[in-house]
């Protein structure tokens, strides 16, 4: 499920979304979405509770427009990349969409929405939607998309979520637990390389 369009904001009033988006990551990602609260969001983002309120009707509303806006985040730089490079190979193409998505999901504040993601996702499965719409999706359609030079439709769907969980692999897994994973960048690159191999083999 896509996040809703928005409607059509003043430039004020598209300030003031921004920055209780900005509020909502600092408070949920530092507390947690149990301890957090609109309060503790309407200080952080230096409004008041009620305007809060009139852009995200509650708590979890706010949850998933802020998971919305971090996936929408990365998946506009990988889109980005992609564009500025669609004329590379396939081969190209793909290692730099790999170390670009490893590279942006193993941030801090990534690795600590994924965590808080899963811990909600039974209660508010919502969650889980937006976060595959906005996120995953939209990975492996980049990765089919290179794919599609060499594969037709079906294959290179096929082979481009293969890529991503390759990509991922142990390394992602062992950040996103909290298990403390040494020779971070060595252990990303071999996966990289699998991927690629697996996808264009």
């Amino acid at each position: 499920m896509n996040a809703p369009a928005l409607p059509d904001l003043s430039p004020l009033q598209r300030r003031k979304r921004s920055a209780i988006l900005d509020g909502a990551r600092a408070v949920f990602l530092s507390q947690g979405f149990g301890l957090a609260t609109m309060d503790d969001v309407a200080a952080a983002a230096g409004v008041g509770k009620q305007t809060v309120y009139r852009h995200f009707r509650s708590k979890e509303a706010l949850f998933v427009g802020l998971v919305s806006a971090m996936c929408a985040q990365v998946g506009g730089l990988l889109a980005g990349a992609q564009d500025a490079q669609s004329d590379g190979s396939p081969e190209v193409e793909l290692r730099k969409l790999g170390w670009l998505l490893a590279q942006s999901l193993i941030t801090p504040d990534n690795l600590r929405l994924y965590r808080a993601i899963v811990a909600e996702a039974e209660r508010l499965p919502e969650l889980g939607q937006v976060f595959y719409e906005n996120g995953a999706k939209v990975v492996r359609a980049i990765a089919a998309e290179i794919l599609r030079k060499r594969f037709d439709e079906s294959t290179a769907a096929m082979r481009a979520a293969t890529f991503v969980q390759l990509v991922l692999g142990d390394a992602y897994l062992e950040l996103s637990i909290g298990y403390t994973v040494t020779n971070v960048e060595a252990r990303f690159a071999m996966q990289i390389e699998e991927a690629v191999a697996a996808a264009l083999r």
